[in-house]
């Protein structure tokens, strides 16, 4: 650029010497030629001068986008550490904060690029300017090469949660079918208890018990018997033996119709007079019938 200055400046004062020689000169071929000479050689510096300005405001572009390159890289850094063993989604925020990281990427690629073809366009050689851009270039490509790494690690990652994902979901789906399971076991356990220790008593007259269809007697000497008891429709009284320990039977002279050992239980009159059954063993009272019918007088 100081070599164009010194022929500018040379050219200059060449017409100048001319216009002083005469009034004729201007009108030379040679003044002319000279003048057009000094045009161009204007122009060129002045383009010079441009492209100058433009190669610094691209190397502004470049540092600058060099700094917020490197903040972004050391933010992705960070939240890849943050995120370490965390779920799928948020493995794709993490994947989605690398693509942006690679766009700056590929802005600071373009600048550097626009560089090159700036020098390559240009009729001097700037050694300077071309080790510029292979440092820019070399620290770019570094930069890549640990961006794509970093990604190929997440991206492992991400399928790693997603075969665990997919391995607890499975898991889940056991244990809720285990818990199904286990409920239904224990909704037939407690079923079982409950039919296991639901017991019936009914309480009437021998005229009762036979209208019930309890009872059934053939003659007036007949002492009677019980008839079967499981699918009769009298109105049985149902409760939890477990619960129960004395037995109203709202009549007098009370006999018990089915078969319950005589020392599991006793005969208790009650203050109206009437009888009650009181019982002082269970699962003993229990053992033999799970009916309880009881004849009363009233």
């Amino acid at each position: 650029m100081k070599r164009l200055f010194r022929t500018l400046t040379l050219s200059l004062a060449a017409a100048a010497f001319l216009c002083a020689c005469g009034p004729n000169v201007e009108q030379s071929d040679q003044y002319q030629s000279l003048l057009n000479r000094v045009d161009s050689l204007q122009k060129v510096n002045k383009q010079l001068k441009t492209n100058y300005n433009e190669t610094l405001d691209l190397l502004n572009e470049i540092e600058s986008g060099f700094s917020d390159l490197s903040e972004a890289e050391h933010n992705l850094v960070a939240l890849s550490i943050e995120n370490q063993g965390d779920t799928v989604s948020r493995r794709d925020q993490l994947l989605n904060e690398v693509d942006r990281v690679k766009n700056k990427i590929a802005d600071q690629q373009n600048r550097i690029d626009n560089l090159q073809k700036q020098l390559s366009s240009s009729n001097a050689k700037n050694k300077t300017l071309a080790a510029t851009i292979n440092r820019l270039q070399g620290e770019l490509d570094h930069k890549t090469a640990v961006i794509a790494d970093l990604q190929k690690t997440i991206s492992g990652q991400k399928e790693e949660i997603g075969k665990l994902t997919g391995t607890v979901a499975g898991l889940e789906k056991d244990v809720a079918g285990l818990k199904e399971q286990s409920a239904n076991q224990q909704a037939t356990i407690k079923q079982q208890d409950r039919d296991f220790n639901t017991v019936s008593y009914i309480c009437g007259t021998e005229a009762e018990l036979i209208e019930w269809g309890l009872f059934e007697k053939s003659g007036l000497f007949d002492p009677g018997h019980l008839l079967d008891l499981s699918n009769t429709a009298a109105d049985f009284k149902s409760f939890d033996r477990r619960r129960v320990k004395s037995i109203p039977t709202n009549g007098k002279k009370i006999k018990l119709l089915t078969n319950h050992p005589g020392n599991s239980y006793a005969i208790v009159q009650e203050e109206d007079g009437t009888e009650s059954i009181m019982i002082n063993d269970v699962d003993n009272f229990w053992s033999i019938s799970r009916f309880l019918v009881v004849r009363v007088k009233r």
